[in-house]
């Protein structure tokens, strides 16, 4: 059975329309790679009440990750690690393996000069208790890890290059080790000249025949002679790789002589 995934992506400026949340699509792409199943992706404001409130409703859903993005940094609206205390009842305290992180970034960064742990930095060492501190690579903020009942809560930053750096090294270890073989098998092609209303029955009839097989259909308007142009993805996920494999071929064949019976032109 898949491991299952929320995300939770946290800034004003990603409801503002300011930044595109490239994190959660990175982050998911992943997890389906990876044999996981993300659920739901959820975007809430840098407002503490609003952060504590949606990690208490993941949580009731009993996930297997929740995956935080954004909000760790040093400023007064990074309130996303007292949002996971406050959903938590748990304090925040400066943890003494944070701080050796953000002197080891420091002195990385600044080979020939002292850089004091000020209030704003040390913010980024104050974590819940019962959390761990996550190396982070790239940046200064430690990433942080913890449990809460059935669910494992990873919290990163929201610059994407270390957002990315932290989940590859650590965040996609856990949900590999999770996901016990999983493999997610997929196949695209590209259709043309025949209208999703059209493609509909056939997709249909083929997910009954190939139990297991998703396929998701991606209008993309026009070309230039006026034919409908669709993606089409079909997608399984399975613990037996080989056979998800066969599959998967075994129906992409079906759709494939059912298209082209209705007359249209099919491309991998």
């Amino acid at each position: 059975m898949q491991c299952t995934v929320e995300i939770l992506s946290i800034g004003n400026e990603l409801l503002l329309g300011n930044t595109v949340n490239t994190n959660a699509s990175w982050i998911a792409s992943r997890v389906t790679a990876l044999g996981g199943k993300v659920t739901r992706i959820t975007t809430v404001a840098d407002n503490l009440n609003g952060i504590s409130q949606t990690i208490r409703e993941a949580l009731r859903r009993k996930p297997d990750f929740l995956i935080t993005t954004g909000g760790i940094g040093p400023t007064f609206d990074d309130m996303s690690l007292k949002g996971v205390a406050r959903a938590l009842h748990l304090r925040i305290r400066v943890d003494k393996n944070a701080v050796e992180m953000l002197r080891a970034h420091y002195a990385r960064r600044f080979p020939n000069q002292r850089i004091p742990l000020t209030k704003p930095r040390l913010k980024m060492a104050s974590i819940p208790t019962s959390s761990t501190p996550i190396l982070n690579p790239v940046g200064s903020a430690p990433g942080v890890r913890l449990i809460a009942h059935a669910t494992e809560i990873f919290c990163l930053p929201g610059v994407p290059s270390e957002a990315k750096a932290i989940f590859q090294d650590t965040v996609s270890k856990a949900i590999k080790a999770r996901s016990k073989g999983t493999v997610f098998v997929e196949k695209w092609f590209r259709v043309r000249g025949v209208p999703e209303s059209s493609l509909a029955p056939e997709v249909s009839g083929v997910m009954r025949r190939w139990r297991g097989v998703y396929i998701k259909s991606h209008p993309r308007g026009i070309d230039m002679n006026g034919r409908p142009k669709i993606e089409l993805h079909l997608s399984i996920a399975s613990e037996k790789p080989r056979e998800a494999r066969s599959i998967v071929h075994s129906a992409a064949k079906d759709i494939r002589k059912r298209l082209i019976v209705l007359g249209a032109q099919v491309k991998p």
